[in-house]
């Protein structure tokens, strides 16, 4: 799966966030000791589109609401590569970081 993240507004410090993003997302869940948490579930990869779709895109919001405080998922959309491959398109928009500092 890839990831395409879109900002609405200001949001500094984009790179940053998006690298951090998708090394979270990139991650198989429970595979980092001491932060079972972190990533996303690869046993959906074997549900229908439709299936996968909706349980990665509720684990998406889920997981940058836990681990990346600087922004906030507003939206999740899905579509493939000519490859057939799936590509989250994440909208973020700035957090409240101060909610967690």
């Amino acid at each position: 799966m890839k990831f395409k993240f879109i900002h609405q507004g200001n949001v500094s410090e984009i790179q940053d966030i998006c690298r951090c993003l998708t090394n979270i997302l990139s991650i198989p869940a429970g595979t980092i000791p001491l932060a079972r948490g972190l990533g996303i579930s690869w046993a959906n990869l074997s549900k229908l589109p439709a299936d996968i779709e909706n349980d990665v895109a509720t684990e998406i919001i889920e997981k940058v609401e836990q681990y990346e405080p600087r922004v906030a998922v507003s939206e999740v959309t899905f579509d493939y590569d000519d490859k057939g491959d799936l590509i989250a398109n994440i909208i973020i928009e700035r957090g409240d970081e101060d909610e967690y500092g």
